[in-house]
């Protein structure tokens, strides 16, 4: 094992005129939930469109998972207590890393058919975050002092990646040609990100951040991650200073990319749950609705009520349908419609499947949400 000493400082000279000029739009979004999961994240993303992630379910156990045209499967490192899914490759090998039972951390590598465990020499704890086409695998490690480190394993032979004079290292992402991405703290606990190509280190931070986190880059050397500025976390693409901020998010964390310039990541909602994404640019905003309604079910027999329905994508002339059928509906905001169910549509009970129309020749729809009317006490 080396440890990688090569650097060059580069802080770029990125004055506050930069940030009034950062691009803002030219994306739209769609929201990634595991099925019934109570928090989902997604970290990774191949060129074909496979994401992987974690998810919690209502239990508070996490799991990893890989999604393919939208298709779902769980995975968890055996006899885990917990494992956490990362980054994705075009083989569609993850890696993460899991909790065993005696609480202790190691990475892991799927590769599509079976597990195996990732274990830098000594430490005390293994995670792995990033891999690309070859098979080389980047992550952290905690030493037998609690400090972390980056490293990068290739071929089973690990090596350490440790900015010069940093309180802590971590790789975070690498791309077919061998370059890394990752974080580092300073003595003041400041964070700041770098990019590793062939050993020489290379510090950045994004346009008025006060912490800059790449978490991933793709073979055009683009990198995508997360700054905070005085207010929140956004999303960040670094070529063309771009901001990825989910619509009405708390905040907003960037994960991967790639180059079909397909961001993936998670957000938090208002209600402080996360959720997954994926961010295409060029491409329409379509309506979508959370499952933040309110109510969120209701007692057969009560009559007619409004239902708010909260969701990205609306414009003034959105429609709810009810089973297919068109309500009227008040346009509040691009996140918010009030619709009006008639008495007829809760008179029974009955599993209602709810869709947002938003005008114009094309028409689009959102997903398809289930209301549930149950059955009402007994007289």
């Amino acid at each position: 094992m080396r440890v990688r000493h090569t650097f060059v400082l580069i802080m770029l000279a990125l004055i506050m005129s930069a940030v009034s000029a950062t691009a803002q739009s030219g994306y739209s979004y769609t929201t990634i939930d595991y099925p019934a999961a109570f928090n989902t994240g997604v970290f990774g993303i191949n060129k074909s469109g496979q994401t992987s992630g974690t998810y919690f379910g209502n239990d508070g156990v996490a799991h990893a998972f890989i999604c393919t045209s939208g298709k779902f499967t769980s995975l968890d490192f055996p006899k885990a207590s917990r494992t956490f899914g990362f980054g994705i490759n075009e083989a569609a090998w993850i890696v993460g890393y899991y909790i065993d039972p005696d609480n202790k951390i190691h990475g892991f590598l799927h590769d599509a058919e079976n597990f195996s465990a990732l274990n830098y020499p000594n430490a005390v704890a293994t995670r792995a975050y990033g891999l690309n086409a070859s098979g080389q695998i980047v992550g952290s490690y905690q030493d037998e002092k609690n400090v972390t480190h980056g490293y990068l394993n290739q071929g089973g032979k690990f090596t350490s990646i440790d900015y010069p004079n940093a309180a802590r290292t971590e790789a975070f992402g690498i791309n077919n040609a061998g370059v890394i991405v990752g974080n580092y703290s300073d003595d003041s606990g400041t964070i700041h990100g770098f990019v590793d190509k062939a050993g020489v280190l290379t510090s950045f931070d994004f346009p008025g951040a006060q912490r800059t986190n790449p978490y991933g880059v793709n073979e055009s050397g683009q990198i995508v991650g997360s700054f905070s500025d005085h207010n929140k976390n956004h999303g960040f693409i670094n070529s063309g200073n771009v901001h990825i901020n989910y619509p009405g998010a708390l905040s907003t964390f960037g994960f991967a990319f790639n180059d079909s310039a397909e961001v993936v990541g998670q957000y938090v909602d208002e209600d402080s749950v996360d959720h997954g994404f994926l961010a295409v640019k060029g491409k329409e905003q379509a309506p979508q609705i959370s499952l933040r309604l309110d109510p969120d079910n209701i007692t057969s027999g009560v009559g007619a009520f409004k239902l708010t329905v909260r969701g990205i994508g609306f414009v003034p002339g959105s429609i709810l349908q009810w089973n297919g059928m068109p309500r009227s509906t008040m346009f509040q905001d691009s996140s918010h419609l009030i619709a009006n169910i008639e008495a007829t549509d809760v008179a029974t009970p009955n599993v209602a499947s709810l869709v947002v129309v938003n005008p114009g020749p094309n028409g689009s729809k959102s997903n398809a949400v289930a209301f549930v009317v149950h059955t009402g006490p007994t007289p």
